[in-house]
Parts: C-alpha cells; structure tokens; sequence
C-alpha cells in the first residue's frame, strides 16, 4: 500500500546535497574548535576570551569551504522551492519560504568582494553561520519529491477494526513506538509494532496518523515487517525548532564543575569556604549530568557541618542530608523520564520554523476596531423609556 514514492534526486542536486552536507560538517567542526580556542585556563573557574586571530583564521578556513558550496546554492534552494510547492498547504511554508529568501541574501552577501576582503570575522561570520545552521532545514526541503504527494489510505471497514485494536493496545502497554515523524500535511506519523491480533505470537508494524495517544489517531497502514513499513511511509519533511529565534546565548564565563566544588569544600578550613560553594551552587544553574556530583557534594557539606561538633553544625548537617536525599530522588525521577522521553521517539512539529537571521519577518496586520453596522434587529428595538 504504498503512500508516496520518493524518486531518486537528480545527479546535479545530489552534488549540490553532498556539498552542502560537507559544508555543514565543516562547520561544526569549524564552530567546534573556535568555541574550544576561547577556553581560557589561566583562572581556576576558566575565562573566556575571544581571540581575534583565531577567529579571523577559522572564518577564513569556512570561506574556503562556502566557496565550493557556493555554485550548488541556485539547484538548492530552486530543487527547495519546488518541493513545499508540490506538498499540500500548511500553516509553516510562509515560514519556510522567508527561510529560503533569508539563506539566498546570506549566500549574496558572502560572496560580496567587500564582505570577503575587508573584516573578515565580524562582517562574513553571520552569513556563514546562517549557511551552517539552516543546512539540514535545506535539505529535508530540497530532497522533497517534486511531485504533488498523494494518499492512500485504509479502506472504512478495515481501519476502524485496526484502529480499535491499537488504541487496546496503546492502553494495555502493548504498543511500541520505533519511530516519528511529520509528513507534507503537517500530520504526526508513527511506525508501531504490536502483537498481531490474529497471532500473538508474531509482531505486526502499524503506521499511525496522529498523536497515538489522542482520540484522533488512526491507523493508515499495517505491515509485516519494520522495512517494509519505512518504504511505504510517506516522505518526512524537515522538524521544527525549539527556539525560533536561535538557542540561550552561552554563558561568558566557564562554571565550575561540582567536582571542582566538592573538592573544594573537602579542602575548606573555613565556613565562609563552604558558604561561598553553597552559594555558587544556589545562584548558579548546574551544568548537565551533575545531580550524582551534587549529592557528594551535599553528603561533603553534610559531613562538614557535623565535624564542627556544634549543636548549629549538626542542624545544619541534618538539613544538608535532607537535601541530599532529595537529590537522589530527583535523579531517580529524572532517569524515570529520560526512559519515557527516549520511548516518546518524537520530533517537533514543522511549524516551529527558524526565524531568519538577516530578512525581517512581515508584520502581522493590526486588527481592526470598525463599529459595526446596526442590525436590523437593534434598529427594531424600542426606545428607552423616560
């Protein structure tokens, strides 16, 4: 049953794709090392600092690579075009076509002479980095089949029955979700498996449309294998975003480990020593994959209080092992909702579209605040009386 089939790209747009992947990985790399060259280990807590030569120096390595891209960029975004004018209507193309127009202007403004001779870093890095950071967007839309996508969809008689079944399913902790995805329409799809309701001992791969766990899902396809059901999905198109403007700026200054902390505190020969760590730990977020650091660090401060053998030590030693078992509570939850986050196996909805970095979005129109006309049935009404 398949829903749509995916043609091979052409080989001029699978050079441009294969260049434009290149570019990419060079610069993450690129970004990589640049934000490992301001790493600065000359404090205890690390500065950094912004070098400018070795920020000249990497651009200029970039520039090189945008270079080779730069011919591929017209099959590009042409190869783009065509492929959210082939799919179905949905509230992000306006999004995603500003995206296009915003990659074009960067790709004019980075082969500018003036832009590649003159400051180098400040004026070409953010055309450069707009190229790096929308290449994925670009090509989930450029790879888009260039033909209007069809459906085929389950007949009446036989969806009803599978659907039933994989709501039962979904219920009873039956169903398993491999993999997610959102299609031309904007609609989630989900590959499944579950038992087979004729054989339970042999699994069956149900595709899905919708939120699996909402009344409107529905199933639109079931198959005997896991590849078999991937060949007849139809084509995925690019996710969202989770921050449209771009992600949190990083911090100006490197925080110090937990680790660093805890050593400290073991080190400390003074209150005010552990008081400082507490409020470092208390003002300041904590860096990922730390809670573990942060119980021994608690169990340290714990162990701190209670050797000053005061009755204020040993309150605040009890304090400090509530905490800790707090946080060892909290990292038990937090492992349980990893788990239920990896088995989501979900991706953002294409309408949580980047914002473009260089075009000003259109201004959404102001409403309006007309009177309206008197209606016959107003003007009907008698007057008020005196």
């Amino acid at each position: 049953m398949p829903i749509t089939s995916r043609p091979d790209p052409t080989p001029p747009l699978r050079q441009a794709v294969d260049s434009l992947t290149g570019y990419a990985a060079h610069y993450s790399s690129v970004r990589l090392r640049l934000e490992k060259s301001q790493m600065d280990p000359r404090s205890g807590y690390g500065l950094i600092t912004v070098t400018g030569a070795a920020f000249e120096g990497r651009v200029r390595d970039l520039a090189e690579a945008f270079k080779r891209l730069l011919p591929h960029v017209p099959v590009l975004l042409e190869s783009a075009r065509a492929g959210i004018e082939a799919m179905p209507p949905a509230r992000h193309h306006p999004g995603w076509r500003l995206l296009l127009d915003d990659l074009a202007h960067a790709a004019n403004q980075a082969s500018r002479p003036v832009n590649i001779t003159d400051g180098l870093g400040d004026r070409l890095w953010p055309y450069l980095q707009t190229w790096g950071e929308r290449a994925t967007l670009l090509r989930g839309l450029a790879l888009q089949p260039q033909q209007p996508h069809t459906e085929l969809f389950l007949s009446a008689q036989e969806e009803g029955p599978w659907t039933a079944y994989a709501r039962s399913a979904r219920l009873r902790g039956l169903l398993q979700p491999m993999e997610s995805r959102y299609d031309a329409a904007g609609r989630q799809i989900t590959v499944a498996t579950a038992l087979h309701p004729e054989d339970p001992d042999e699994e069956i791969v149900l595709v899905l449309a919708g939120d699996i766990d909402s009344p409107g899902m529905r199933v639109i396809g079931h198959y005997d294998s896991h590849d078999d059901a991937i060949a007849h999905l139809p084509p995925a198109v690019p996710p969202g975003v989770l921050y449209p403007a771009g992600p949190p700026a990083v911090r100006d200054t490197q925080a110090p480990s937990l680790a660093d902390l805890t050593r400290d505190v073991a080190g400390a020969r003074h209150s005010g020593d552990v008081a400082g760590a507490i409020s470092y730990i208390a003002g300041h977020p904590i860096e990922g994959g730390h809670l573990g650091e942060l119980t021994a660090f608690l169990d340290t401060c714990s162990a701190w209080a209670s050797a000053m053998d005061t009755r204020a030590g040993h309150d605040l030693a009890a304090r400090l092992r509530v905490l800790a078992t707090q946080t060892r509570q909290l990292g038990h939850e937090l492992r349980l909702v990893g788990d239920d986050m990896d088995a989501a196996v979900a991706v953002l909805p294409p309408y949580r579209t980047p914002a473009p970095r260089h075009l000003q979005a259109p201004a959404i129109p102001a409403l309006t605040t007309t009177p309206l006309p008197a209606t016959p049935l107003a003007n009907a009404l008698p007057a008020h009386r005196r």
